[in-house]
């Protein structure tokens, strides 16, 4: 019941903070089998929260043993967090890995779904970095100890379009499973060759589903471009939750094109050279500015009565934070924080004056500042010129050709 409400209160935080949320085939992961999420991982605990909160079913955390505190153990057990422990946090905790993987061996023994972030470290790039033994020694030891020979290894890849930005973009794409069945023999005659083999094709199956960049003119470009994506006269903020695939494969064409583009091709797109596709003015018609301003004085009353937390939250990971893959997360852990916190201040001191009518404005309050931000999202949309999906598309296909 805890995990269900959490799982609901941190996924109207993530609609709110992302401005779209594509979660794209999430139907390939099975609930009639044992599932190994494979995921990469380039945003702290962001990541962990996305998946936990769209998807299907319940997931079990593997995560960093060093932030396990004893005082905080009944959270961890109940949000269903597994501790790993590596060499750098000693002999003795590495020892309480066994637990841990008894523990995992049992959910996957439940056809429960467990996640592993493969590559080991969490990276803000826009890359996919090599994998780690984990997942294919938590496969091959949940057979050993349990024969679960339907085991599935599902592969993962989230995509940030600006991770430290507020109102980005994420896509979240997932692959077809690795079914263990296939490399049982070959893991009977020689363990280690098929744990790296195994290892190996899953970081092939994985890189279908990251936007990978070679280099950092790359990234500079496919940033430049991308960013200002959308698609014309669309209000493309709308719904916050979307399993169109269209977007991911257009974006992973463009990042296919940029790595193959010789090194003239990469510096005409710099220089100019090359001619840039034509941005798109989504000025729109009276009537929508109308809307705009009719709706304007709902939308400073949202920012007033909400920008306290917000600002707030953003000041303290600005302060605090130094690691670029954390900044995010922590700002949305704290968002939460102060918020709950703010609103229940307001909510006692509306009391004090007109009673229990004030409980209206635990609901009045966030709807306001939602009719804020998309009040906001209007006007951007309105004001700001955009690339379509088929200008890139068709951009990409010059960039191959020029190459």
């Amino acid at each position: 019941m805890f995990y269900q409400i959490l799982r609901q209160l941190v996924a109207t935080l993530l609609k709110v903070f992302f401005r779209k949320i594509y979660v794209i085939d999430v139907d390939h992961i099975p609930s009639d089998r044992p599932v190994i999420l494979a995921s990469n991982h380039p945003m702290a605990f962001c990541d962990a929260c996305l998946l936990a909160c769209f998807t299907k079913q319940p997931i079990h955390f593997l995560v960093r043993g060093d932030v396990f505190r004893s005082s905080w153990n009944w959270f961890f057990k109940l949000t269903n967090q597994i501790p790993i422990y590596r060499f750098r946090d000693g002999f003795s905790n590495m020892r309480k890995n066994q637990h841990s993987l008894d523990t995992v061996n049992e959910a996957l023994a439940r056809n429960k779904v467990v996640l592993i972030f493969a590559e080991g470290n969490t990276r803000l790039q826009k890359k996919l970095f090599p994998l780690q033994k984990g997942a294919a020694r938590i496969a091959f030891g949940a057979w050993e100890k349990h024969k679960l020979q339907d085991l599935v290894v599902v592969p993962v890849g989230i995509n940030y379009t600006d991770g430290t930005a507020f109102r980005s973009d994420v896509q979240i794409s997932i692959g077809d499973g690795l079914d263990l069945r296939q490399y049982l023999d070959a893991y009977l005659k020689d363990p280690q060759a098929a744990l790296q083999q195994f290892t190996l094709d899953l970081h092939k199956i994985l890189s279908d589903h990251v936007i990978h960049l070679q280099g950092e003119k790359e990234v500079e470009l496919f940033n430049s471009l991308t960013q200002k994506t959308g698609l014309a006269h669309e209000e493309v903020f709308w719904p916050a939750l979307e399993a169109s695939r269209l977007r991911f494969d257009t974006e992973k064409k463009l990042a296919s094109a940029l790595n193959l583009a010789s090194d003239q091709t990469i510096s005409d797109i710099s220089s100019g050279n090359m001619s840039l596709p034509e941005e798109v003015d989504q000025n729109g018609s009276l009537w929508h500015r109308i809307i705009l301003v009719i709706i304007a004085p709902i939308a400073l009353a949202g920012w007033l009565l909400n920008s306290i937390p917000f600002y707030l939250s953003k000041a303290v990971t600005k302060a605090k934070v130094k690691q670029i893959e954390f900044f995010s997360p922590v700002r949305l852990g704290l968002l939460l924080i102060f918020y709950c916190l703010y609103l229940f201040a307001i909510l006692v001191l509306a009391a004090t004056k007109i009673g229990w009518p004030s409980l209206f404005l635990a609901v009045i309050v966030p709807l306001l500042g939602y009719c804020t931000i998309i009040w906001w999202e209007y006007k951007r949309m309105l004001s700001e010129e955009k690339l379509t999906l088929a200008d890139l598309e068709a951009f990409s296909d010059r960039i191959r050709r020029a190459s």
